[in-house]
This record gives C-alpha cells, sequence and structure tokens, in this order.
C-alpha cells in the first residue's frame, strides 16, 4: 500500500510513515520494469498519486532533474515520511486522490500510481480517472499499478475468516479484472495506443519477519478502519498471533502478489 485513505476505509486506517517507509522493499523490488515503460527525458511534471512514505516519488525525482514531481498523499504521517527523503524538485499536496478534480495543479505530463487505487471504492474510479485526464497535458501518459483480481490470494481468506470474527469487513480491497477496468480508462478519454490493461502474476518473498512488517505498516490497516478501538486491538492480535498460518512448504511466507498494469495516453 503505497495507501490512499478511501471512502470505504472510513477515518480510521491508522498509517505510520516510518513503519511503512521501512517495509517497502518488495515494492522496490519490482521498480525497474515499471520505470522502463516511461519514456523519461529529465523535464517531465509527474504527478505521484498515494506517494505514500515517498521513496518512490523520490527515484523519479531523480529521475526528472529538470523537472518536477508532485507527490499527492492523505496522510500526514506518510507526508512528514516522504518530505524526509524529498529532492529540491519536489512538492506535495495533501489531498486523497478522490480529491484530484479540485486541486489547483499545474498541467502534468506523466501520471503515476502505484499500490494504491485498490484502496478506493470502485464507484470513485470513474471519477479519479477523469480527474487524471483533466491533469495531464494533451497525450500525456497515465501509468497505474495497483492490486488486481486474485492478489494476495493466501492472506485475503486468512484475514476474511479472522476480521468476521471481530465484527469486521472481508475483502476491504478493490481488486478488478482488466476486462472491469479497461471500459473504465476508455470512458475517461485514454486510449491504449501502445499501452495496456492486463494482469501480472508475481511471487514476493518474505520471511517471517518481513511478513509481520508488512501485515502491521500495509495490511491489517484495511481491516481495521471500520472497526472500533476494543475489535481493532482483538484483530491485530489475532492475526500476528496466527501469522505462522501463512508459513509456505518450503519455509517460506512468500505471497502471491497480481498486478492491474495499466499504460493509456491522455
Amino acid at each position: 500500500m503505497t495507501r490512499n485513505e478511501s471512502q470505504n476505509m472510513g477515518t480510521r486506517a491508522d498509517w505510520d510513515g516510518p513503519s511503512y517507509a521501512a517495509n517497502t522493499a518488495h515494492h522496490r523490488l519490482r521498480d525497474k520494469p515499471f520505470l522502463d515503460s516511461i519514456p523519461f527525458v529529465g523535464a517531465e511534471r509527474i504527478l505521484d498519486i498515494g506517494c505514500g512514505s515517498g521513496d518512490f516519488t523520490r527515484i523519479l525525482a531523480d529521475l526528472v532533474p529538470a523537472g518536477r514531481v508532485i507527490g499527492l498523499e492523505p496522510n500526514e504521517s506518510l507526508l512528514t515520511a516522504a518530505r524526509t527523503v524529498a529532492a529540491a524538485n519536489q512538492e506535495f499536496v495533501q489531498a486523497p486522490a478522490q480529491q484530484l478534480a479540485e486541486l489547483d495543479l499545474p498541467e502534468i505530463d506523466v501520471a503515476v500510481s502505484r499500490a494504491v487505487l485498490h484502496w478506493i471504492p470502485v464507484s470513485d474510479h470513474p471519477a479519479v480517472l477523469g480527474a487524471i485526464k483533466s491533469a495531464l497535458r494533451p497525450d500525456g501518459l497515465l501509468r497505474l499499478e495497483f492490486g488486481g483480481a486474485g492478489n494476495i490470494s493466501e492472506v485475503v481468506p486468512w484475514l476474511d475468516k479472522i476480521s468476521t470474527e471481530f465484527g469486521g469487513p472481508t475483502l476491504p480491497w478493490t481488486f478488478l479484472e482488466p476486462g472491469v477496468y479497461l471500459p473504465l480508462v476508455e470512458a475517461a478519454g485514454f486510449t491504449l495506443r501502445d499501452g495496456w490493461v492486463r494482469l501480472e502474476a508475481q511471487r514476493r518473498e518474505f520471511d517471517r519477519q518481513s511478513i509481520v512488517g508488512w501485515l502491521e505498516s500495509q495490511v491489517l490497516q484495511a481491516y481495521e478502519a471500520p472497526m472500533n478501538d476494543q475489535q481493532r486491538n482483538d484483530f491485530h492480535l489475532a492475526a500476528l498471533s496466527d501469522v505462522d498460518s501463512l508459513r509456505r512448504p518450503d519455509g517460506s511466507y512468500d505471497l502471491t502478489y497480481v498486478r492491474l498494469d495499466i499504460k493509456a495516453h491522455a
């Protein structure tokens, strides 16, 4: 989760910037293919939607030394972490993706978002995509990657079961098929010309320590957001005490990530 506090998460999502920043290594290992698909010239104006703790946003800034990178993020703790690693050509706006249309932004060359939009209810996606289209220059690039259908299939049924025991939700994310998302992208006015809307399945490596860090910094919040304090505490403890249920026969805690991957032009 770079992590956008979405409407289906209410106001109780508890993000901690330093904790999140300490648990992003599994994302950074997947940066190169994503970045290789963007033809940087070094002077682009880039919008990073849901910039989180800012490590990827800084990478973008270093790739466009003559350009500008705007990080959009609703959570103050994550923004504080992002500012500590920011370059001189970065700025930040505190707002969720759902408020993008209300912001006074310069014309953008490239809009990116990674591990964020699955936190937003599907009903909000058309408006978010439309706002991105309006922010982009003509023929500007849209580059998105977030959880798709089948994502973390080992984790969802496990946490769904624990969550329901404490009155919590099930599947609190928006994991969609490409066939569902393609019409949304096209309806917002984007063209796929040399792009795509596709799923990519990945094996991401975790050991016990890193999966606990991942759960606490990026995952349990989705279930805990609508819970009261007692439910949240009980659910949190129950999940961590049962984490060895995720141990694979090979001794690892590796997960199946499935990413909805989008490249399109305004």
